[in-house]
């Protein structure tokens, strides 16, 4: 038997042994056999049940998200494989012509952001050469920190 990488397990619920998988390269059908394989997993067993949004189903297309009975722990990020026969393993690559491929319309060009306008500059007062800088106020003595009186006197 060869193996078909078909999804990842994404998740799994202990208490009812249910392993969420992620259908990324194939599908899935009930009746098909599995082989989950991982660091510290290796379970093969047949597809028992599948369920989408808790609803049964019997098969399930690439890209879905599926839930499937157990019969052991797995663990995320664990790879699904689909155990398939030889002759289905490999199928011969089908020749066909290729179509030509029509172009895409050109994009409609953006319109250009408007400029912000400019906002002339704040005048700035010059300062006179007459005008004698103001004399500093004597330091303040420190207060204690723990008296509110001597706070307030030093103010």
């Amino acid at each position: 038997m060869e193996r078909k990488k078909v999804g990842e397990v994404f998740h799994f619920f202990g208490h009812i042994g249910v392993a969420a998988i992620k259908l990324t390269d194939g599908s899935l059908a009930v009746g098909d056999t599995v082989q989950i394989q991982g660091p510290t997993t290796n379970l093969e067993q047949p597809v028992d049940s599948l369920q989408i949004e808790h609803g049964a189903v019997s098969n399930a297309a690439q890209g879905q998200e599926v839930g499937m009975k157990v019969r052991d722990r797995v663990r995320e990020k664990d790879f699904v494989y689909k155990l398939v026969p030889p002759s289905e393993a490999a199928p011969a690559p089908k020749t066909t012509a290729r179509k030509p491929v029509a172009k895409a319309p050109p994009k409609k060009a953006r319109p250009k952001k408007r400029a912000a306008k400019k906002r002339p500059a704040k005048k700035r007062r010059a300062k006179s050469p007459t005008r004698a800088r103001k004399a500093s106020r004597a330091p303040r003595k420190k207060a204690r920190p723990s008296s509110r009186k001597s706070r307030r006197r030093s103010r």
